[in-house]
């Protein structure tokens, strides 16, 4: 008789990014929820990532490996194929860049017994290595664009949707253009955990670091994982940045969302950057991240 399944988790990787593999998939493993199956969706993997992941399925029999060509956009329609296979109760998606905390299945399975689509919080992880509790917008339909690997849905859900992962076009994110197609739905239910479950580690747009750059920073990230005693002071100075730039927002006058006045022309610049750059632009990686979030 098969495993009862909970979780189908999507996690899609392309050439040259086995190395990274194991230590996105020791997260995964670390979790408190433990019914689970990973579909890794290969989208023109090279052969050394390709024996990694062989390995990967081997020590693991609930690891499965869609192995297909390059795609032209991201093999979203990879992603589409494999869910038809799905055998989990909710499906959650992470990049290969990512790394979970302990209890993001958990934080997930309890947000979708009544909602569709869930987007949890998460630290987002600076170059310069500190934890950044990032700015959120308080309306779940808009917090639910956010990044792919928060984010979860039930699948029966998908099921029912018009079309599923389908090929995006050019210049828009993937992952926003299939949240705004569950959004578009009546039956669309949306949660937000506000409890953060992941490191997201943003290099610039895709393809971004080099694969060794990126290796270092997450193998470092990966080994804090293994002792929560010692990730839990980056966790909490980010909490107390957050508390810090709240009460100087509540003292001062001269203050608009965190920034001093004489900030504002530079973050307005970044904005407009942003809204008006052409394709191929490289926006500073960390403009769009505030220096507050305000909690009330």
């Amino acid at each position: 008789m098969p495993v009862p399944v909970q979780a189908t988790i999507i996690l899609p990787t392309t050439a040259d990014r086995g190395v990274l593999l194991p230590l996105c998939v020791s997260s995964i493993q670390q979790q408190t929820l433990q019914a689970f199956e990973v579909f890794i969706i290969g989208d023109g993997v090279d052969e050394p990532t390709r024996v990694i992941i062989n390995e990967l399925v081997r020590q693991d029999n609930r690891i499965r490996f869609f192995d297909h060509p390059k795609h032209a956009r991201r093999g979203e329609v990879y992603r589409h194929q494999a869910l038809q296979e799905a055998r989990g109760e909710f499906v959650a998606y992470i990049c290969d860049r990512d790394l979970w905390l302990p209890k993001h299945l958990e934080t997930l399975a309890h947000y979708l017994q009544h909602a569709t689509l869930v987007t949890t919080y998460y630290y987002y992880v600076r170059r310069d290595q500190q934890l950044v509790l990032p700015y959120l917008y308080t309306s779940p339909t808009e917090t639910a664009r956010g990044i792919l690997s928060a984010a979860g849905h039930r699948l029966d859900f998908y099921h029912r949707l018009p079309y599923g992962w389908r090929t995006t076009p050019v210049h828009r994110p993937t992952d926003r253009y299939m949240w705004e197609q569950m959004l578009a739905q009546a039956d669309c239910q949306v949660a937000v955990a506000w409890q953060p479950t992941l490191l997201y580690f943003k290099r610039n747009d895709h393809p971004g670091w080099p694969t060794v750059q990126r290796y270092a920073e997450l193998a470092r990230w990966a080994a804090l994982l293994q002792t929560p005693s010692a990730l839990q002071p980056a966790m909490d100075n980010a909490l107390m940045n957050v508390i810090y730039e709240r009460n100087r927002y509540k003292e001062s006058w001269l203050l608009l969302r965190g920034k001093r006045v004489a900030e504002l022309p530079g973050l307005f610049k970044n904005k407009l950057r942003r809204w008006l750059r052409l394709p191929g632009d490289q926006p500073a990686e960390e403009s769009w991240l505030p220096a507050l979030i305000k909690l009330d």
